[in-house]
């Protein structure tokens, strides 16, 4: 960056000339040699196609009208400055002590053109070197108490990245006693239309020009967003190191410096960001933020912060906090009808904004004392995560809770869509809460432990909702059903009967669940109590936010043979779940036991009728046996029939009968 010097001093030089000049010689004769002394010590031509014209008052000093300085030969985009004019001043005593100091130097209207060649090539390094050694001062001392350039314009182009940039309205002061020595900068321009400033003071300019590290403390700020940084930097290559403190105040204006549209920030998260650290900022666009203080809108945290500064910002994050805010991320902003469903008790139909997360990509772990999230408030916090790519994957070491802990990931992707899952584990949760944040039923009182696998796909609440997918298991120990008197209804056949207190006590509740559409199915609910045990089945709509689910407890089981049974009909939308009895089945349940009576009956008689058939049965073969007997002689045999028995008989009769009629033989 000595190209800055190099112009510098030849053009310093040129107000001797003219001064020295200033009643002899002609001003074209000036411009002329001006413009060969110019080309001969930077390799660039000069050109002064107006006046030069030699002042003294309200200075001592030069104006060059139409001046040009000629660009790098593989550039095409003209000149490298052009200027409507220049004015330098110079001090008159030091000047005949031989010492050059100018008081003033100004620009007006200039048109600065920097470029980079795809080869890496740079317009602004000079070919020729400067004599008198590196600072190109010769053996005068350059000071310069005062230069100013007035509307210009500076336009960058970089062939290499494909990118270009361009100030307007360009205002600058630069003030340096002694170019080895401190001087100040200050600058407003117009970037992509807004209003860009810089204010910084420098320990030693031509050191910093020349690719040194110097001491630098300076302010850049961009429409309402600033940035300060005190430490030391360089240039070549860019580089620093410091404390560093920044305000954005207006996102939206930010990202649209970076040509990007801004995402919507919901409060806590950053609409306002207030940092301030020890900065790291090394040569490969690496950034490291160490005792880091950051404000998140009413958020703050402490930490550490790395960013690999590229297209998408890569952000490593270790932080930790006391009480944070983040409510408003499940409050919805959207006007409409999306925002009325969800008052009229079903799930919100507007549009999930997660653009925010495409805008960065990283890895934090985060520790906190309480984090309000709006419908979940967490006490202390252990949590990791990674975003990459508009997806965010939580890792959840130790999470508070509803009184209890939550353990395992959770998944928000917005790539192409909106789709959210985890895989959780809670233990000593508190019901009441739970239940009550989710679905406003206040009933149920216990800590449970839960385990939940999940996966929902959706841009609004209510399509995640009603297309939920998962499994999980539930087990409640000890605690109350408010509102419901299960064995006083029993007892009493009324669904209204509520009974001292109003509640059943219980010892544990367990069950799984499946959830397919939205809706959660459970058919093995286990219910435990000290006079009563239940089992149940049946589904909650989560989408539709009702239940219909059924109990079947059974009550006084030890004082009463079989216990009394009275099915429950648990059923409803949330805001408004109605218990009552299963008389139906109860009926049904009576007759089946009376049908089962009856048929135990019937067959108790069918069981007498048949001893009785058989008694008598062997009565009448008992006489039959008799009779054979006393009539034919006849004994009948074990196995042998009734009717064997006489045919045998009958077949003796007759052989005696023919004996006798043969006589005898």
């Amino acid at each position: 960056m000595r190209w800055i010097i190099r112009i510098l001093v030849t053009l310093i030089s040129l107000i001797v000339l003219a001064v020295a000049g200033l009643f002899m010689i002609p001003t074209n004769k000036i411009a002329r040699f001006a413009e060969g002394q110019f080309e001969k010590n930077t390799g660039r031509a000069l050109s002064i196609a107006g006046d030069v014209s030699p002042q003294i008052f309200p200075r001592l000093g030069v104006k060059l009208e139409d001046v040009a300085i000629s660009n790098a030969e593989w550039s095409g985009n003209g000149p490298m400055l052009e200027a409507a004019s220049m004015e330098m001043g110079v001090g008159f005593s030091a000047l005949m002590g031989g010492d050059i100091v100018v008081e003033a130097f100004d620009i007006q209207s200039p048109v600065i053109r920097l470029e980079r060649s795809k080869d890496g090539l740079a317009n602004w390094d000079f070919v020729t070197e400067l004599g008198g050694g590196e600072d190109g001062g010769g053996s005068a001392d350059v000071s310069l108490p005062l230069a100013q350039i007035t509307n210009g314009s500076v336009e960058f182009a970089d062939a290499q990245s494909g990118q270009s940039h361009v100030l307007t309205a360009l205002d600058a002061t630069v003030k340096l006693i002694d170019l080895k020595g401190a001087g100040r900068l200050e600058m407003s321009a117009l970037y992509k239309g807004q209003a860009v400033k810089l204010a910084g003071t420098v320990n030693g300019v031509q050191q910093l020009l020349d690719g040194g590290v110097q001491g630098v403390d300076v302010t850049v700020s961009a429409g309402p967003n600033s940035v300060a940084f005190k430490g030391s930097a360089g240039l070549d290559p860019v580089q620093a190191k410091g404390a560093v403190t920044g305000a954005v105040t207006d996102h939206v204006s930010l990202f649209a410096l970076m040509d990007q549209a801004a995402p919507r920030i919901p409060e806590g998260l950053g609409q306002e960001v207030n940092v301030s650290g020890d900065m790291t900022l090394t040569a490969d666009n690496q950034m490291f933020l160490r005792g880091a203080t950051i404000n998140l809108d009413q958020n703050q945290l402490t930490g550490e912060l790395d960013v690999a500064l590229k297209d998408t910002p890569y952000v490593t994050a270790r932080l930790q906090g006391d009480r944070l805010d983040f409510s408003a991320m499940s409050t919805d902003t959207t006007e409409g009808d999306g925002a009325a469903n969800a008052g009229a008790g079903g799930w919100s139909d507007a549009q999930l904004d997660v653009s925010g997360l495409s805008g960065v990509d990283g890895e934090f772990s985060l520790k906190a004392n309480e984090i309000d999230l709006g419908s979940i408030k967490l006490g202390r916090t252990d949590l990791g995560g990674a975003l990459d790519r508009s997806r965010l994957v939580l890792d959840l070491a130790n999470v508070g809770v509803f009184d209890g802990a939550v353990s395992g990931q959770f998944v928000v992707n917005g790539r192409g869509g909106l789709s959210v899952g985890g895989d959780l584990a809670a233990s000593s949760v508190a019901m009441q809460q739970v239940l009550t944040d989710f679905a406003g039923f206040e009933r149920l009182v216990g800590d449970a432990s839960l385990s939940l696998k999940f996966l929902g796909v959706g841009n609004t609440m209510n399509e995640i909702m009603n297309g939920l997918k998962g499994s999980g298991r539930l087990d409640v120990g000890s605690g109350e059903l408010l509102g419901l008197d299960i064995a006083g209804m029993i007892k009493n056949l009324d669904a209204s009967y509520q009974g001292e207190g109003s509640k059943t006590v219980f010892d544990d509740i367990t069950a799984s669940f499946d959830i397919d559409g939205g809706v959660l199915s459970n058919t093995d609910l286990n219910f435990v109590a000290e006079l009563l045990t239940a089992t149940g089945g049946g589904a909650l709509d989560l989408g539709g936010q009702t239940i219909k689910y059924r109990l079947a407890p059974v009550a006084l089981a030890s004082q009463l043979s079989g216990g009394i049974r009275v099915p429950v009909i648990i059923e409803g939308p949330w805001s408004n779940v109605r218990f009552r009895p299963d008389l139906k089945a109860l009926i049904d349940a009576d007759l089946e036991a009376e049908k089962e009576k009856l048929k135990a009956q019937a067959k108790a008689k069918e069981e007498e009728l048949r001893v009785k058939a058989k008694a008598r049965e062997a009565e009448l073969r008992a006489k039959a046996d008799a009779k054979l007997e006393d009539e034919l002689g006849v004994v009948r045999q074990d196995g042998q029939s009734v009717e064997d028995a006489l045919k045998e008989g009958l077949e003796n009769k007759a052989k005696d009968a023919l004996r006798n009629l043969l006589g005898g033989n």
